[in-house]
């Protein structure tokens, strides 16, 4: 789970912003920049724009986790 230490520094996105619904696969390059969560085993990773998210391999999944799939979690917008 993201932790915070200020939460002035962090606002919720009400709505209006499709990024946080789209889940992504290994490899793909998302949208925008932001911490992505791996649906299945939970880890977080950091991703900047146009970068890819991490491989299949980023680590081993029981059957129950099932196929790694990125969602984000925190949208970067540029100030």
């Amino acid at each position: 789970m993201a932790l915070y230490k200020d939460g002035t520094l962090v606002r919720k996105a009400d709505s209006g912003l499709g990024a946080f619904d789209k889940e992504w696969k290994p490899g793909e390059t998302p949208d925008h920049a932001g911490i992505y969560k791996c649906s299945g085993c939970g880890d977080e990773i950091a991703s900047n724009k146009g970068i890819q998210l991490p491989s299949q391999n980023h680590r081993q999944h029981s059957t129950s986790q099932g196929s790694i799939r990125w969602k984000m979690l925190v949208f970067c917008q540029a100030g």
